[in-house]
């Protein structure tokens, strides 16, 4: 019984999962405690959405795509692993917008396409002269205060104007955040943000202040080899931990302020504490509790697609000044995204062929994933004929569906939220909820969260075995 309140379970690899357990292991062994991790995967690979393919000689990524890195979580944790000479960062700084059945570029300082000066609005031929007017007015008369029921659309658009907001920056933060604008709370999605508003007392001043904020080169990184040369070199770190095909099905209150997991519905292992870092539709099926039953059917998922085309070299007649597009929601484009790879990674730009990877079924397209990978093709690859021009087949094609994969924010959620974790903190002491979605959204969220939940569980344990 002392060896299992000691014993600490890790529910997941993805980026959440593994930095967890990389850190727990690095606080063990710095403090010579006396407790034992445990990581355990449902499936044969680590990752969770990240996800690098080989083909031929290049590692492409089929899920996240990339790192932002204008919060320094990653890098830290880079530096520490030693990656540095593995990084690669982004060229041709940023996306075109897709509206109106053409492209447009920014050109001027931006963040999330707002223009860091008030003056480069007339710049924006994506709005009409009314949206830019209306853009002047609202940073210079808004007096819209921020609540936690504030949605990311509301805020921008006290702040900024209804166009702007719908042509320009709802396609960016959607890119980031793989979430409803409408209905998140711009408090939960970028809480960074609203406080720099707060402290220069309005939204341009805090961007034109904080140049390191501004979209461009070198914001968004990978790495040679993929993005999972991050998750595969924290999974070396703690490999010796880590057993796979071994799905958690339950998990039970036990004695003694200690948890029995089941396995494969048939092993247990009973643990002083358990990290829950898989994806949120998966909750309801650990916890057999009907106190939280109400909690867990209210959690809501979203879906989505990527698909990876290689086109024979010169194929995009309608080449985007940036390294892709972004789709405004005004459109019958059933994509969201656009990345022409060969112009945004340095590795890629010599190859004989156009890499262009598609980000589609946000929003209400997401009956999209339930089509065969031909059908979705098809429809791809009109809307990259209509956007980028292209009217050859492709050489290959690659299809992945990220099927309930991302939480889908809404006010009710928000709400429920911080009720849940005080249930599971409260009826379920020893027991912690991390991942994307679960406080903030991205990898870089994912990062920080790993790190502030593993000094919860050390402290936990180190007061619950009386270890000082």
């Amino acid at each position: 019984m002392e060896r299992s309140k000691k014993r600490i379970a890790v529910i997941g690899t993805g980026i959440t999962g593994l930095t967890v357990a990389y850190r727990l292991k690095k606080i063990i062994k710095e403090e010579n405690l006396p407790l034992e991790l445990l990581v355990l995967e449902g499936s044969i690979r680590s990752g969770g959405k990240i996800h690098t393919m080989k083909i031929g000689e290049d590692y492409l990524d089929i899920g996240a795509e990339s790192i932002d890195i204008r919060t320094n979580h990653t890098m830290d944790l880079i530096e520490e692993l030693n990656l540095q000479k593995e990084v690669i960062r982004s060229q041709y700084g940023k996306q075109d917008i897709y509206a109106f059945n053409k492209l447009y570029h920014i050109e001027n300082p931006s963040y999330n396409g707002i223009p860091a000066k008030r003056s480069d609005i007339w710049k924006y031929d994506i709005l009409s002269f009314q949206g830019k007017i209306s853009y002047l007015k609202d940073t210079y008369l808004s007096e819209s205060e921020v609540h936690e029921k504030t949605s990311v659309m509301d805020y921008l658009t006290a702040r900024i104007g209804s166009e702007l907001t719908e042509y320009v920056a709802e396609p960016y933060f959607s890119e980031i955040y793989v979430t409803d604008m409408e209905s998140t709370s711009i408090e939960v999605l970028n809480k960074q943000i609203v406080e720099l508003e707060q402290q220069y007392g309005d939204l341009t001043k805090a961007i034109e202040a904080n140049p390191n904020l501004l979209d461009g080169n070198g914001n968004q990184i990978s790495f040679k080899q993929g993005l999972e040369t991050l998750t595969k070199a924290l999974l070396k770190e703690v490999k010796e931990h880590v057993l796979f095909s071994k799905k958690v099905t339950e998990i039970k209150k036990s004695i003694e302020d200690t948890y029995i997991i089941d396995i494969n519905q048939k092993e247990q292992v009973r643990v002083g504490a358990v990290i829950v870092a898989t994806d949120p539709s998966v909750y309801r099926e650990l916890f057999n509790d009907p106190e939280l039953i109400d909690y867990f059917k209210d959690i809501r998922t979203t879906s989505i697609g990527y698909s990876m085309f290689s086109f024979p070299k010169g194929t995009i007649k309608n080449e985007p000044q940036g390294n892709g597009v972004l789709c405004s929601r005004r459109n019958d484009s059933h994509i969201s995204s656009i990345v022409w790879l060969n112009k945004k990674w340095e590795n890629l730009k010599e190859k004989e062929e156009e890499l262009i990877g598609v980000y589609f079924g946000r929003g209400n397209e997401e009956i999209m994933l339930s089509l065969s990978n031909k059908q979705i093709e098809e429809l791809l690859l009109k809307d990259l004929e209509r956007i980028l021009g292209i009217t050859e087949e492709p050489i290959y094609h690659v299809v992945k569906r990220w099927t309930n994969s991302y939480l889908k924010s809404s006010f009710k959620n928000q709400d429920e939220k911080p009720r849940l974790l005080d249930a599971i903190k409260n009826d379920y002491p020893g027991i912690y909820l991390a991942g994307n979605g679960v406080n903030g959204f991205g990898i870089n969220s994912c990062i920080e969260q790993g790190n502030k939940v593993s000094e919860k569980v050390i402290a936990y344990l180190k007061k619950q075995n009386s270890i000082y």
